[in-house]
């Protein structure tokens, strides 16, 4: 039978003022491909696509969706082994780079123009790679239509209290890969994130007050300034929401404005008014507190009460707010059509636990 080996890489596009072109390989067999190669222990399959992608081609990118997956049998003689291998693709940007292509393993690598690809690959491609390529260029299609990258919107969550530092790490690689605008996790792991994602574009996001926003000023601003020290550049606050219920104004926006102060210029400040507890006049009165506070954005919703994140209160806030503060929205937003509804209602941020599902297009193939 052999051995079940998995491997991992990507069809890379670039934008350019003329259009778009895709990265071709073509292998020592003078075949047309893509870059890809097996997972390294401790990876997961996007850390191996963009690492591939890098060392057999010079190009740096960042993943937008899952393409599918290709399962054949294979003989390898430079490794002596056989066996069944599974293939997974990805539609991946170019981010830098020039090609450098690893001699040893491609004769040769190209950016060709996207209207080119499939000729190319039904003339001198792989059979079994066909509808990959045929599928990632539908999605490159939708995405000129559409305009709907969302990965530069997502906040990459993970708050669940057993979480571990293994599954920040991976939660961490993930975020890499796609390029998502942060990770939020709990105070306890900012310096590990921190760390992880030092040579990377995604900023570290915690939180604070969190879940119920029910700690005493003193207590909230002194978290900001613990989670700013290790490395923070997002803190998201929890508001008194008792207060804000009982009409108690002048301590919700104090209480924003003592975190706003702590954090100065070292992070932005995102309240979190938790929209499915409100009443729709106390969403509005909320985000104009954080507003009148010197807040960066408003947040519908921890994920941790019933009600999470609604396309009413998302404009509602937005209407509020105007183009002076951002707003996130949070909570039970799990594919990409509710992430797009939001932003199509005024979101500029997406807080959600699944980030890789709400970048997967519709016409993803799928694997297990």
């Amino acid at each position: 039978m052999g051995v079940h080996v998995k491997v991992a890489g990507g069809l890379v596009f670039e934008k350019r003022k003329e259009g778009t072109y895709v990265l071709l390989l073509e292998d020592r067999f003078g075949k047309v491909t893509l870059p890809k190669g097996h997972m390294e222990q401790g990876e997961i399959l996007e850390e191996t696509a963009v690492r591939e992608v890098y060392e057999e081609t010079g190009i740096a990118s960042r993943i937008h969706t899952p393409i599918g997956k290709v399962t054949y049998e294979f003989t390898d003689s430079h490794r002596g082994e056989s066996g069944v291998k599974d293939a997974y693709y990805f539609l991946m940007e170019k981010v830098v780079g020039d090609i450098q292509p690893q001699w040893e393993e491609v004769k040769g690598a190209k950016f060709v123009p996207v209207a080119q690809v499939e000729n190319e690959v039904r003339s001198r491609g792989y059979a079994n790679n066909l509808a990959i390529f045929q599928n990632g260029l539908a999605m490159i299609s939708d995405m000129d239509k559409n305009q709907s990258d969302l990965a530069d919107w997502i906040d990459h969550t993970l708050l669940k209290p057993e979480a571990t530092d293994a599954d920040i790490e991976k939660l961490c690689k993930e975020a890499a890969a796609y390029q998502f605008a942060s990770v939020c996790i709990n105070p306890i792991y900012v310096e590990l994130a921190a760390e992880l994602l030092a040579s990377t574009p995604v900023k570290v996001c915690t939180v604070i007050g969190f879940p119920l926003g029910a700690n005493v000023t003193t207590v909230k601003v002194a978290e900001a300034i613990r989670a700013i020290h290790d490395g923070a550049e997002e803190v998201d606050m929890v508001i008194a929401v008792g207060k804000l219920r009982a009409g108690d104004l002048t301590y919700v926006e104090n209480d924003i404005r003592a975190v706003v102060e702590a954090a100065g210029d070292k992070a932005i400040v995102k309240v979190i008014l938790e929209t499915g507890l409100l009443t729709p006049e106390e969403q509005v009165a909320g985000a104009e507190c954080a507003l009148r506070a010197g807040a960066h954005f408003v947040k519908t919703s921890t994920g941790f009460i019933a009600g999470g994140a609604t396309e009413d209160a998302v404009e509602r806030l937005r209407q509020t707010v105007g183009d002076r503060l951002g707003v996130k929205a949070s909570g039970g937003i799990r594919t990409r059509d509710d992430a797009l509804a939001m932003v199509r209602a005024g979101a500029s941020r997406i807080g959600a636990s699944a980030g890789p599902k709400l970048m997967t297009s519709p016409r993803f193939l799928g694997w297990d």
